[in-house]
């Protein structure tokens, strides 16, 4: 009887288990796929998200520039310039100052407002610190005119613009203390001759969109932003940032930090999440215009696949408790099941096998109301029937 309960055990655990295991794979796959999928679409929705914010952030600089350089004042400046007249050029130089001092007042976003003659001699400068933009006096004026951002757009057709990477702003050749991350943006000024009069120049200051990106770390999270060789803009541990040999010279980069994936991450034009040993790390480029061809950097996410992946884990870990739930449930269901069908079956073969030796004085008695009942029944019958007839042979 032992071997028909362990072959109707294991015909039981073998049909729920075919479907749990089946059905369960094909589940536990699919959904775990979907949790992945979503959780990396979340990362690179979270860096397109910030690199939006920053080029949001920038998106009227050369509109505002273009204003300036067409503006009267300075056109009014740019004709007395050409006129020798001292005392004109003067007082237009006054009303640009008052002019640069009013915009940057309302913009807030310009650490500095100039322009700079053809020598590349500062003629008008507005800066900003903190809250308070001021006329810097002429005697603080400073040429410009090795600087390469001042060349790079001299040498530019009438409306044609530059953009100057992020760098550290530099006073009197030295980077700036504190220190102060800008981005210039120039555009030159013609007389109408063709003559080249100037360049206006913005600085603006990054300090406000590098917190968008500072904010969004977080203890097992780190968010970077990083130019186009792999230098860090930002990083969570400061002294790894600006070690581009124009800045910190600290040689610090991405490209030494994660040199196994820096290649396909650093200058990519598309947002794209790369897997390393025990990170995934999400990248999304920046630009600086509208037509997505000057590239600013790339903003890096790096977080531990643990982190990312938590959720795939953790629904893992959940399936496999009530698998094992459902299969020990099953199991139980099962002996109970081939219990109840081998029990009467065990009972009936010892009772034959008790009447076989002239064992009949106890019933046979069956409670399932299956077929084991009704052979229960006919055993019971002939119990009685071998009783009757034994005592009708001893009468004789």
């Amino acid at each position: 009887m032992t071997k028909i309960r362990n072959k109707l055990l294991f015909a039981f655990i073998l049909v729920s288990l075919i479907p749990l295991v089946v059905l369960g794979g094909y589940a536990l796959t699919n959904i775990s796929q979907s949790l992945r999928s979503i959780n990396t679409s979340k990362l690179n929705d979270k860096v397109s998200l910030i690199s939006f914010g920053i080029e949001d952030f920038l998106k009227n600089v050369s509109d505002d520039l273009f204003y300036i350089r067409d503006s009267v004042p300075l056109q009014t400046m740019i004709s007395d310039m050409a006129t020798m007249d001292t005392e004109h050029f003067e007082r237009a130089r006054k009303n640009l100052e008052q002019d640069f001092l009013a915009f940057s007042k309302h913009k807030k976003i310009y650490y500095q407002v100039r322009f700079l003659n053809a020598d590349g001699m500062e003629v008008v400068r507005v800066d900003r610190k903190g809250r308070k933009s001021f006329v810097v006096d002429r005697t603080h004026l400073q040429s410009k005119k090795n600087r390469y951002y001042f060349a790079d757009t001299a040498k530019l057709a009438d409306g044609k613009l530059m953009i100057s990477p992020l760098d550290l702003n530099r006073e009197h050749g030295k980077v700036e203390k504190p220190l102060r991350p800008v981005i210039r943006y120039g555009t030159p000024v013609y007389a109408r001759n063709g003559q080249l009069r100037g360049i206006v120049l913005f600085n603006v200051t990054a300090d406000k969109f590098l917190d968008l990106v500072r904010k969004k770390n977080t203890g097992h999270e780190k968010v970077l932003f990083v130019d186009g060789k792999g230098f860090y803009y930002s990083n969570p541990d400061p002294a790894k940032e600006w070690g581009a040999k124009t800045d910190l010279a600290t040689g610090e980069s991405f490209s030494h930090d994660y040199s196994a994936i820096s290649d396909k991450i650093i200058g990519s034009h598309t947002p794209l999440v790369v897997e390393q040993e025990k990170y995934l790390v999400a990248g999304g480029p920046v630009f600086l215009d509208k037509g997505h061809t000057r590239l600013l950097g790339d903003i890096v996410d790096v977080v531990p696949t643990s982190v990312v992946f938590k959720s795939v884990v953790n629904f893992r870990n959940i399936f496999l408790v009530i698998s094992a739930a459902v299969f020990l449930a099953t199991l139980f269901l099962a002996i109970s099941l081939a219990k109840s069908i081998t029990d009467p079956i065990v009972y009936l073969t010892k009772v034959t096998h008790d009447m076989s030796k002239g064992k009949l004085a106890s019933a046979v008695v069956v409670s399932s109301k299956d077929e084991t009942r009704l052979l229960a029944e006919s055993i019971e019958r002939l119990r009685k029937s071998m009783i009757i007839l034994l005592k009708r042979v001893r009468k004789k």
